[in-house]
């Protein structure tokens, strides 16, 4: 577990399952062992991952202590779960694949570990991905808190990824995606347990900032929908005073011709982007939001090609 690297297939991410928080760090901490590139060696169900106490209290405990035997029950437990959780997966042409997770499990008290496989049917998701994939160091999840922070911080990644830095829902859209389709009936439960508890924790502890706007229903009380608004906290320099990202602030970066000077040779760019001032300005837009912490150059952050009348505003 060197490089602590998750890599996912959009589908799965998308995919429907219900586990718990320690059940969900195990599952990751067996991916991060999985070379996904396509020119990776094959993997099979019988391929195993191993996965120690020592692993999981350096992953997802931080400074915090905790008894080796608590922690192995732990994750005997969670192995446990994840050997009856079902994924339910959307495949084109109207079908569904549901699989189960792992294949089997080796339990080893004594040394403190467990050794999974994963079922056959997953394995696409994971290995060999050459496109619509999404990546994440393990670390940038070790302090949350909950499986439905965990499960937006995944969504996040993907959607910026997609050049996507809103995402709008109605409540049962919602539902769906964040995996709690028959839980909390009540929208207030939804709201302080599911929503405010996942933007707080990936605010505190992650690079990405999420900010929230409920939609009222039109007629009676209650809410209909709502709309997701994230990009990596690095552009906070460059966000307004109510810490939400401006795509207009964005565009004038790019249309600083001291900044295509500055940035033309980005290793981001494409022949065209290099070539081209519309093609420059289009790709940058989404760079920016992308990869901010690719401005590095001395005494060029993004903030110094604001407007001087504009910042801060």
């Amino acid at each position: 577990m060197e490089n602590n690297l998750v890599v996912q297939s959009n589908d799965l991410i998308l995919a429907t399952y219900t586990m718990q928080k320690t059940d969900k760090e195990l599952m990751l901490a067996c991916i991060s062992q999985i070379d996904s590139r396509p020119d990776a060696p094959n993997v099979t169900q019988d391929t195993e991952y191993k996965v120690t106490v020592d692993d999981i209290k350096s992953l997802f405990f931080g400074k915090k202590s905790k008894n080796e035997q608590n922690v192995y029950r732990d994750i005997e437990n969670a192995s446990k779960r994840l050997y009856d959780v079902d994924i339910v997966m959307s495949l084109p042409e109207n079908k569904t694949l549901q699989t189960r997770l792992v294949s089997s499990i080796v339990y080893d008290p004594d040394n403190g570990e467990v050794v999974l496989s994963f079922a056959n049917k997953i394995l696409p998701y994971l290995t060999q991905l050459k496109a619509n994939f999404t990546k994440y160091k393990l670390l940038e999840i070790g302090e949350l808190s909950s499986i439905h922070s965990i499960k937006m911080y995944e969504l996040v990644v993907m959607w910026v990824n997609q050049y996507q830095y809103s995402k709008e829902f109605t409540i049962e859209e919602f539902k769906h995606v964040m995996c709690v389709k028959d839980k909390y009936k009540q929208f207030s439960e939804l709201r302080r347990y599911v929503i405010e508890t996942a933007i707080n924790d990936i605010n505190e502890n992650t690079n990405y900032k999420v900010s929230v706007e409920y939609q009222k229903k039109a007629r009676g009380k209650g809410y209909k929908g709502l709309k997701l608004k994230f990009h990596k906290k690095l552009l906070d320099k460059i966000a307004g005073k109510d810490g939400k990202l401006s795509e207009d602030k964005i565009k004038s970066i790019v249309d600083n011709v001291q900044f295509m000077n500055d940035y033309n040779d980005h290793p981001g760019l494409s022949y065209d982007g290099k070539m081209s001032t519309d093609s420059f300005k289009r790709e940058m837009i989404n760079i920016i939001q992308r990869e901010p912490e690719s401005f590095n150059k001395p005494n060029k952050a993004l903030e110094s090609y604001l407007p001087k009348v504009s910042q801060g505003k």
